[in-house]
């Protein structure tokens, strides 16, 4: 284990974690729009119209969701950013490929904070978290002459943003189309290692998910329509896949 990169990783990370939370507790969720006013609806001659519009019409609309990032929130981000970094760096170690993942555990935290506090995967975080650690992964694809692995990490990409689409296209009350486009990130990053660390990584989400949801359900009495956040638990069973698929994925198939 590289001691000296282990702590790099992780004091970075803290920082990185602060300043990415900094920015994304701007993001705030836009307002739901305001019902529309009622039809004119006539009868036997009679009319019967909605009230007129005045001034003040619209202010009593739902207003945007407001609340920002307050100093336990960053601090919360920077330690699990930082402590994810430095985890990553134990069981990845002094690969290329490095690189694209700290980049992907970065995004994912800062994803995941802001889908707690709003209920929103924000695009302004994720579409930069894709970027650069497509970037990454090919920058390590061409350092270890890996272009097969490069290919499976599109496979893994759109098959995930396929079949999570299919979902929200069905369900649409199950899952938020953020989810869909966090889940073709998730789906990119595990399928550079190969499909058997994809499989796992979305095993750990799901069983993640699950567990959670269970216990929400109980807690808040509210059965089947409650609702909570994917998006941390997509970005756990990613940040699993990584740290721990191959390890998993050895067991399975070696098992006795």
């Amino acid at each position: 284990m590289n001691v000296a990169l282990v702590a790099l990783c992780g004091a970075g990370g803290v920082v990185i974690g602060v300043a990415l939370d900094t920015l994304s507790g701007r993001i705030v969720r836009p307002p739901e729009p305001a019902p529309a006013p009622a039809k004119v609806l006539e009868h036997a001659g009679a009319v019967a119209a909605a009230p007129p519009l005045t001034a003040d019409h619209g202010r009593d609309a739902p207003a945007a969701e407001t609340r920002r990032a307050g100093a336990g929130e960053l601090a919360l981000s920077g330690l699990l950013t930082g402590a994810a970094l430095a985890l990553l760096a134990v069981r990845v170690g002094d690969v290329p490929v490095l690189a694209a993942y700290c980049a992907l555990l970065c995004g994912l935290v800062a994803v995941s904070v802001v889908d707690l506090r709003i209920g929103l995967v924000p695009r302004t975080v994720l579409y930069p978290t894709l970027g650069v650690t497509a970037v990454g992964l090919l920058a390590a694809s061409a350092a270890h002459a890996q272009g097969r692995a490069l290919g499976d990490a599109a496979i893994g990409g759109v098959a995930s943003f396929a079949a999570f689409f299919v979902l929200w296209w069905f369900f649409p009350r199950g899952i938020g189309f953020g989810d869909v486009r966090l889940a073709g990130v998730m789906g990119g990053a595990l399928g550079w290692l190969g499909f058997g660390e994809l499989y796992v990584g979305f095993l750990a989400a799901f069983a993640l998910a699950t567990v959670v949801g269970l216990g929400v359900m109980a807690a808040m009495g509210t059965g089947r329509k409650t609702r909570f956040a994917l998006g941390p638990w997509l970005s756990a069973g990613a940040a699993f896949g990584i740290m721990w698929g191959p390890f998993a994925l050895h067991l399975w198939l070696t098992r006795p």
